[in-house]
């Protein structure tokens, strides 16, 4: 659910990502409810990473719990891994503003 002014910072944190960044502020949690991960109660989504390819299709998705962290090195493999079955070029993605 964050902004796209934290994930900005997140990516400069990180020398810059090469991939876009999806913020679920605004409406709140629209995102989060459309892939599973809202959780109504909490007002938050879930801390949950959803990979999609460049044709919008989920190939990845796992949840950590709001209290769980993520595996990063996992995770880039497994970026790594879709990136070579489907990624074929993104193509000239926008900066994150």
């Amino acid at each position: 659910m964050d902004s796209k002014y934290c994930h900005k910072a997140w990516a400069d944190s990180l020398g810059g990502v090469s991939y876009p960044l999806l913020a679920d502020f605004h409406p709140k949690g629209a995102v989060g409810k459309a892939y599973g991960v809202y959780l109504e109660d909490a007002g938050i989504d879930d801390r949950a990473t959803v990979i999609l390819d460049k044709d919008g299709i989920v190939r990845y998705a796992v949840s950590v719990t709001p209290s769980g962290e993520r595996d990063i090195p996992g995770l880039a493999a497994e970026c790594e891994k879709i990136d070579q079955e489907y990624g074929a070029g993104l193509g000239d993605l926008p900066p994150i503003e």
